[in-house]
């Protein structure tokens, strides 16, 4: 019973206090929203800044699609391992260890 209460008490101040004290601010009087600090210049600004990024966006979404079609299934990126040329393996003349160079000459007796 005494953990209810607790609780109870808990669930007032942390949680029902913080949601009462933004209500009265909100109905008290002459209490509107604060003025936006920039002024007029810096609201212009910050219209210029969301245009420029949304252009921006759309370069961006236009790229992505080209780069979807190039690697779309059934086509391989140039350059990309599948249609890169494969590197030298031993060749049949005097490969190996060494991966398809001649053995190095012996050294003089």
């Amino acid at each position: 019973m005494a953990f209810a209460f607790v609780i109870a008490i808990l669930l007032v101040v942390f949680v029902l206090g913080p949601i009462a004290r933004a209500l009265a601010k909100r109905l008290e009087p002459g209490a509107g929203p604060a003025a936006f600090p920039g002024g007029p210049q810096e609201v212009a600004r910050l219209r210029d800044e969301v245009d420029r990024l949304g252009v921006e966006v759309a370069r961006l979404t236009e790229e992505q699609a080209f780069v979807l079609k190039l690697l779309a299934p059934g086509e391989e990126a140039p350059g990309s391992p599948a249609t890169a040329t494969p590197s030298p393996g031993p060749s049949p003349q005097g490969g190996g260890e060494n991966g398809g160079t001649p053995p190095p000459p012996p050294p003089p007796a």
